[in-house]
């Protein structure tokens, strides 16, 4: 349809219009996947989830270093004082003069060689977290996706009813010289001028109106792409000719199970709750582990009198430790984790329920806008023919004004809602698309 598809035409006026674009910013043309690109880009909401996913990586970092082994060192130096000796009864007293010179340095290394798998789990949890988080932080795109694709609609839906409104301005005023022609010849009256005029009054001010709701969304729009305020949007002309065919529920259901990063998200937090029980019950193993020790020290003190040297030794062995109070608490702990499974699984229940609904009513709306756009089309053939008559008529005197203004209101109205049909398709489909999670 030439009032849709005439992208030329729109960014004539687009950049054009003194009424809503008093910025000097030129226009430019951006493609729908070119904003999505920007979006992504510059985002301050995308760049949250980001360092989201980062600080989750960081974390598998961290866990990673439970499979190293752990290494202490320490150093004392300082003074050593004399030492007091009494006997049992503390009866008598004694001092023993010793080297006041103190030095100590000791080296440390432990490995646990079994907890459980408490090691190995913990890893596979902060791993499951860090996947979470790149879901969560794809769910996000997805929703700057889907924000980005309602402002660039939006954008368009009302560039091209300013469109429908230049238009009919320029034929109203075509209009009106003609009924000029005819008051000269006396064959109409001053009433008709004056009801023209107020006709394109009223259109020139929902131009007016029109500019400035473009220039608002407009701000909107490039705020959530991160560019300039004042940047003016032509849009992609060939977005509304795309040929939408007929879906298959069956099929759609199969890519949103495939697909969609909630239900996707559900699942790696049944995984994560899981593994976190696991985690819990290491605490009722005792812990393992290997050890070797250094100790370097002055003076001797373990024999009389303490002599002032170095003396050096060393221990290796292995270690194993039980906490007896695990035998009572873990048991809460375990419930919990059990109940955080059993949410989790409840949690997956329900999405996987709301995402059933969401395609299904998605694609209602979606086969619903494109019979809209087929009716209206038809509705706006029909309008156009008998704008084409009623016009005729008066002309040769055989129709009222308030016919053919009521004609000129019937064809506006139809040339809107084919306008708004379109866009409708166009968003119902990219509703349907973030549904079964390929947007």
């Amino acid at each position: 349809m030439k009032l849709i598809n005439s992208i030329i035409l729109t960014s004539i006026l687009l950049i054009g219009s003194l009424t809503s674009f008093g910025q000097q910013n030129k226009a430019h043309a951006l493609s729908m996947q070119d904003a999505f690109v920007l979006a992504a880009k510059n985002s301050a909401q995308l760049k949250v989830s980001k360092i989201s996913t980062a600080l989750a990586h960081q974390k598998v970092e961290i866990a990673k270093l439970g499979r190293l082994p752990e290494i202490s060192t320490g150093l004392n130096y300082g003074y050593l004082s004399n030492s007091q000796i009494w006997d049992p009864s503390f009866g008598k007293h004694l001092t023993r003069s010793i080297p006041h010179n103190l030095t100590q340095f000791s080296v440390q290394a432990s490995e646990v060689i079994f907890r459980g798998g408490e090691v190995a789990n913990n890893l596979k949890k902060a791993n499951l977290e860090e996947q979470i988080a790149v879901l969560n932080q794809n769910k996000s795109l997805e929703d700057i996706k889907f924000l980005v694709a309602a402002k660039y609609l939006d954008i368009y839906r009302l560039i091209n009813q300013r469109e429908v409104y230049v238009d009919n301005i320029e034929s109203s005023q075509e209009r009106l010289k003609n009924i000029l022609s005819l008051q000269k010849q006396g064959l109409v009256t001053n009433n008709d001028v004056l009801r023209t005029k107020l006709i394109i009054s009223d259109l020139q001010l929902a131009v007016r109106k029109t500019d400035d709701n473009i220039e608002i969304i407009n701000q909107q729009f490039n705020t959530v792409l991160g560019i300039d305020l004042y940047e003016k949007l032509i849009p992609d002309s060939s977005l509304l000719t795309y040929a939408f065919g007929d879906e298959d529920i069956k099929k759609l259901m199969t890519m949103a199970y495939e697909n969609n990063k909630e239900l996707k998200t559900v699942t790696k937090e049944i995984e994560a709750a899981q593994t976190n029980m696991k985690v819990t019950s290491a605490e009722r193993y005792p812990r393992v582990s290997l050890f070797a020790a250094n100790n370097l020290q002055r003076p001797y003190t373990y024999s009389t009198p303490a002599l002032d040297i170095y003396y050096n030794n060393w221990i290796a062995g292995v270690s194993v430790s039980y906490n007896i109070s695990s035998i009572y608490q873990s048991v809460r702990k375990i419930k919990a984790a059990q109940i955080q499974i059993e949410q989790a699984v409840a949690r997956d229940t329900v999405q996987q329920q709301n995402v059933e609904v969401a395609v299904n009513a998605d694609l209602i709306k979606f086969n619903e806008a494109k019979y809209e756009l087929t009716t209206y089309t038809d509705d706006l053939r029909s309008a156009e023919e008998n704008y084409r008559i009623v016009e005729k008529k008066y002309f040769n005197q055989l129709a009222l004004l308030a016919d053919l203004i009521d004609a000129t209101n019937t064809k506006i109205e139809a040339e809107l809602k084919v306008s708004n049909a379109r866009i409708n398709a166009v968003y119902a489909h990219y509703q349907l698309q973030k549904s079964i999670g390929l947007l």
